[in-house]
């Protein structure tokens, strides 16, 4: 327990160095605000991203705030991702590694029935460097034209919600979102003559306001078990942003540099990003500390997201579905520990917001679907209420034929839930 809590001590200090930085190599983040992530956490995840149905009173669900109303204890968790990707097109295989804090969170209960949760954790990620050879001839001489696109940075999200128990079985909440964060977008053009001026175009999106989410559940018990009904909704959100952007003339001398003149400093401040409204609808059915299964779909109105106007048209809607189950053979066997493990699996099939059609011409495909599989396990530390949660998820996005690229990722995730009893009155002085 004492590794335990120092290594907690250590993530929890950690985070605002590590979430904001570059956590994928995806040459699909250069769209849009980048490569969006998952907004669950280790139970969600390996679950398949289920939430909406999802309810426990020792776990949070971020993803349906009205589940937060189930909360008996006060319970903080933390997570950190990592991920393998691996690349491949017509001609050429890239593998890479990373790794970052997830996220952080902390949940308790203001009163039966009642719960609150506030946390931090990452929105997008752009993190992709693609370059492009040209060589230009008259005939006679030739010339080599090197383009460079370069993109870095990610938004991050922090959050409170509020759930309530309504009326029997009925719960409501909310989520108020404050999703900030910096952006930037790098295209340079430059030569293989050392003489010749080369050119650099950058963009800094920066991103700080606020947005909304709602959720309800509904819990009937039939024949000892659970029945639930579960449905989200987040509205579309016109956020705040600032672009400064420049054009540079410049020259390379030994692999440094020298900018030579600034061509255009511009700085644009508006209502510059619209984030796209979604919705979800799930249910579920389980027995208590024993067994689980949930479905659910959710849609996103992608093709509404737009950066200062600019509505992006390699952009459509997406839906989800997905399905997740989980087991516990026996929560309260003290002689073997295997029977108290919380055995988790989750499938997701998401049709994608790019449009392949848009992204390499001729091609017949107009999504790039993303199909995965997950697994996990909740691990109980005895004489304490900490959870330990591992998981994995394995997926493919998109195909390597009609230019495009093929994403093959492994997904890691190591969580702690530690779960205490908080503002409980002494009954003797």
């Amino acid at each position: 327990m004492r590794t335990i809590k120092k290594l907690v001590f250590i993530l929890f200090c950690y985070p605002l160095l590590t979430l904001a930085q570059q956590n994928t190599t995806s040459p699909y983040s250069s769209f849009g605000i980048g490569q969006f992530q998952s907004q669950g956490f280790a139970l969600n995840n390996d679950l398949g991203g289920i939430g909406a149905a999802l309810r426990s009173n020792k776990q949070l669900n971020l993803l349906n705030p009205a589940s937060i109303s189930a909360l008996t204890l006060t319970s903080f968790e933390v997570g950190a991702n990592g991920i393998s990707l691996f690349l491949k097109d017509a001609n050429f295989e890239q593998e890479s590694f990373s790794s970052t804090l997830g996220y952080l969170s902390l949940g308790f209960p203001l009163a039966q029935g009642v719960g609150v949760s506030a946390g931090l954790l990452p929105f997008s990620y752009k993190g992709y460097q693609l370059t492009q050879n040209t060589e230009w001839t008259d005939g006679i001489d030739s010339l080599e034209l090197n383009t460079e696109f370069i993109g870095s940075g990610g938004l991050n999200r922090a959050y409170i919600n509020l759930g309530a128990t309504v009326y029997k079985g009925l719960s409501i909440g909310f989520t108020a979102n404050v999703i900030f964060g910096t952006l930037k977008e790098q295209r340079d053009l430059w030569f293989e003559e050392p003489n010749l001026i080369n050119r650099r175009d950058e963009s800094i999106y920066t991103v700080n306001d606020a947005t909304l989410d709602l959720g309800l559940q509904y819990l009937r018990t039939i024949k000892g078990k659970q029945l639930i009904f579960g449905a989200t909704f987040s509205p579309q959100s016109n956020l705040t942003a600032t672009n400064q952007g420049a054009i540079y003339s410049y020259n390379t001398v030994n692999n440094y540099v020298y900018i030579r003149d600034t061509i255009s400093l511009d700085e644009t401040s508006s209502q510059g990003l619209l984030l796209p409204m979604s919705y979800a609808a799930g249910l579920s059915l389980g027995k208590e500390n024993n067994w689980f299964v949930s479905g659910e779909y959710e849609f996103k109105e992608w093709s509404q997201l737009s950066l200062f106007g600019e509505q992006n048209l390699k952009f459509q809607n997406a839906s989800q579905i997905k399905l997740g189950a989980w087991i516990t053979p026996n929560n309260k066997d003290v002689h073997h520990y295997w029977k108290t493990i919380q055995y988790r699996m989750g499938l997701n099939f998401n049709t994608g917001y790019l449009d392949a059609s848009e992204l390499s011409i001729g091609t017949a495909q107009s999504k790039l679907n993303d199909l995965s599989l997950s697994f996990g396990m909740a691990l109980p530390l005895k004489r304490s209420n900490t959870i330990v949660n591992i998981g994995a998820q394995f997926g493919k996005r998109g195909t390597a034929e009609n230019n495009l690229v093929e994403e093959k990722y492994i997904k890691f995730h190591l969580a702690f839930t530690f779960n205490d009893k908080w503002f409980t009155k002494r009954k003797i002085d």
